[in-house]
């Protein structure tokens, strides 16, 4: 959570119109003191204040629920969007700044059902999407369900182990498994791109959450030569958010709370360049750097070497804790601890300050967890 940032939005925001906590609070009908918390970065505005603050100064409701939701690396322009956005509309020289971001169109779909949002407790539902992995890898998935239509988009379709040439044609399947019948509901000819929702589907749902458990994506490919090639996969649906409360606890943006099964990090890090031994281990290594992954109890090693100091980093998927390891150029232990990552908490320090968590997950996820969590 991002308590400085939203609280810091507030505060740029109420000061640049000119109006003081006390007339904020009035106008949304709490305490000033519930003000100066949040702007203290003591507490956060819940949803539906989140709402009501963007209507009381014009900016994009989106842009601060994703600051309200995001941790403390979120986006700089994110920040920067909002702000122009509010001095855009107060010199009214233009309308509402559009969304500064490529993929505008998770945020569209918030748009859609922000106007009873607040008034539709529990029906607002934001899923993250991926596959088994056997065949068909979804760089991103999101998948949103709301009282009034359920939203299903799919980005960056990768096949594992295949290079998808120019000339290939393509087409992608989403359909329903219903007695040993394939029905397709969508049909996209990009890998780029699978974007509908259950107005648009070729046969009447009225529900697609009806339907999660019996999702699949088929992709077809046909060569220059003719030459047809099939993918299928099962689609696979993860809870990210609803807007009675955040799920999972200890919600990171990274980690979701989702524990990742060893046959699934397995295949990702195969498609992403990583080698196998004999011994069930994945390694990938450059100068001063080596990465193992260690199939059997689901670990990766992470191992390199910087201003005379070897560090190690041991990530288990199925407890989603990290060891981290430090030692000098004596080869002497001066940091050893385990961290609980999905609480957020140290379990145990032998040795050392225990402080290098921070360093320990940016690398880690700059390299590797940020690619598999998201993929």
């Amino acid at each position: 959570m991002n308590e400085k940032n939203i609280g810091k939005i507030i505060n740029k925001l109420r000061e640049e119109k000119g109006i003081t906590q006390k007339e904020l609070a009035d106008r949304l009908k709490i305490s000033d003191k519930a003000i100066s918390k949040w702007e203290t970065g003591i507490n956060l505005p819940n949803i539906d204040m989140i709402y009501k603050i963007s209507t009381i100064f014009k900016v994009s409701f989106q842009n601060l629920l994703k600051v309200r939701l995001e941790d403390e690396h979120v986006d700089e322009k994110i920040i920067k969007d909002i702000m122009d956005e509010f001095n855009e509309t107060n010199r009214r020289k233009t309308k509402i700044i559009k969304i500064a971001f490529s993929i505008t169109i998770i945020f569209a779909l918030i748009l859609l059902i922000t106007m009873i949002f607040t008034h539709s407790y529990n029906k607002f539902k934001v899923y993250n999407v991926w596959t088994s992995s056997k065949q068909v890898i979804i760089v991103n998935g999101i998948y949103v369900e709301t009282r009034i239509k359920d939203s299903f988009l799919l980005n960056n379709i990768k096949i594992k182990n295949k290079e998808i040439g120019l000339d290939d044609n393509v087409s992608v399947d989403i359909y329903i498994l219903e007695n040993d019948e394939k029905k397709v509901i969508y049909t996209a000819s990009s890998l780029k791109d699978v974007n509908f929702s259950n107005y648009q589907t070729y046969i009447k749902i009225d529900d697609l959450t009806k339907y999660i458990d019996n999702l699949y994506i088929r992709v077809i490919i046909t060569d220059s030569k003719n030459k047809t090639e099939v993918f299928e996969d099962k689609l696979e649906f993860k809870i990210d958010f609803s807007n009675n409360k955040i799920y999972e606890e200890g919600y990171t943006s990274n980690f979701n709370g989702r524990k990742l099964e060893n046959r699934v990090v397995k295949e990702l890090l195969l498609a992403n360049g990583f080698k196998e031994t004999s011994d069930n281990i994945l390694i990938k290594n450059s100068k001063n750097l080596e990465i193992m992954y260690y199939y059997d109890s689901n670990k990766l090693s992470y191992r390199y070497e910087k201003n005379n100091l070897s560090y190690r980093y041991v990530f288990n998927f199925d407890r989603l804790t990290l060891e981290v390891l430090i030692f000098d150029e004596n080869n002497t232990e001066i940091d050893n601890y385990l961290y609980d990552v999905a609480n957020e908490k140290i379990i145990s320090c032998a040795t050392g300050s225990c402080n290098n968590y921070d360093t320990a997950m940016k690398l880690l996820n700059e390299d590797i967890l940020d690619y598999l969590y998201n993929s």
